[in-house]
């Protein structure tokens, strides 16, 4: 037996005695752990309703904050619909005035395009969005007399004549070629 491990001296119930303090029998263990057990339930519990105490105080800020947060948008999105409903309405009457520019143009101008490139669109606009009529017409009057070269041709006007500019096929004469370049001249200027 002296060979057996579990024999050894300080490894047996016989060298230590049931009631010194520090050892336990199994029963007073048992007694211990379910009482371990108990408060690290309680433990637990207490975490557990510690936790959830948080979570609805930290949703309840939330939706707070989602509350302000939509207060906030609804009071500026009346004003960001009022910049695009001007915006909008000043691109509209741009076009509308680059329009009616072109149309009073089309008889004046030989390209009614150079109207919309040299006369300041935004000038002709009328405050509330109209379109003066009157004031696009003599702006266009004025860019024609400011600048004749751009006017539209006199449908009425006969067409310029060039006259003989020395090609093509000629008539042929009775006359001699002149046997000189001055003779070439006189005969010309008719002198």
């Amino acid at each position: 037996m002296a060979d057996n491990p579990q024999n050894t001296s300080g490894n047996g119930p016989e060298d230590k005695p049931e009631g010194e303090p520090g050892t336990a029998t199994g029963s007073e263990r048992q007694g211990e752990a379910g009482t371990r057990a108990e408060g690290d339930q309680a433990d637990v519990v207490k975490t557990a309703e510690t936790a959830r105490e948080a979570a609805e105080k930290r949703a309840a800020e939330a939706e707070q904050e989602a509350a302000r947060l939509r207060r906030s948008n609804a009071a500026t999105r009346g004003t960001d619909l009022d910049a695009l409903r001007d915006e909008v309405r000043a691109e509209f009457t741009e076009q509308l005035v680059r329009a009616e520019l072109r149309a009073a143009a089309a008889g004046k101008l030989r390209d009614p395009a150079d109207a919309l490139a040299l006369l300041d669109v935004s000038a002709l606009a009328g405050s509330g969005g109209d379109i003066d009529a009157a004031a696009v017409a003599a702006a266009v009057d004025q860019l024609v007399k400011d600048k004749p070269y751009l006017a539209a041709a006199d449908p009425s006007a006969p067409a310029p004549v060039w006259g003989d500019v020395g090609a093509g096929p000629r008539e042929t004469t009775d006359e001699p070629e002149p046997a000189t370049p001055l003779d070439r001249l006189r005969r010309a200027y008719g002198a």
